[in-house]
């Protein structure tokens, strides 16, 4: 039996497998072909495929695999970034790097936000119950 995890990664991987194909029938029918499109293909395989799966375990689980799985998706989705935005120009291209920019730099703010909320629950600022 596939336990939940499984599950959820399969059928993103399904979902993104079902794009894949109907956007090769819409590249026979209009011509518009998703390789020539890196924004697009970018959505589609770093949304859809890698964190989509990842942010909804994050979210429906806790702990410390939550914020593993949202350091993988920041790292990865910026991976993806850089990846793509060498396809592009102009406009798709900065869209493309403040996605990956965004993605580091907000898993910074993460980061440093859960190490705050640690370290400020574990002192007590000298104040102790009398």
């Amino acid at each position: 039996m596939i336990d939940r995890e499984g599950r959820v990664v399969f059928g993103s991987f399904l979902a993104f497998v079902l794009l894949v194909a109907c956007s090769a029938v819409i590249e026979r029918q209009t011509g518009i072909a998703l390789r020539k499109e890196p924004l697009v293909a970018f959505l589609l395989v770093g949304g859809v495929a890698i964190a989509l799966p990842q942010l909804y375990l994050a979210y429906t689980e806790g702990g410390a695999r939550s914020r593993t799985r949202l350091r993988f998706v920041a790292v990865t989705t910026a991976a993806f970034a850089v990846a793509f935005a060498d396809d592009a120009a102009g406009a798709r291209y900065l869209l493309l790097a403040a996605f990956g920019t965004g993605a580091l730099l907000s898993l910074l703010c993460y980061e440093a936000l859960s190490g705050y909320r640690t370290v400020s629950d574990d002192v007590s600022f000298g104040f102790q119950d009398r």
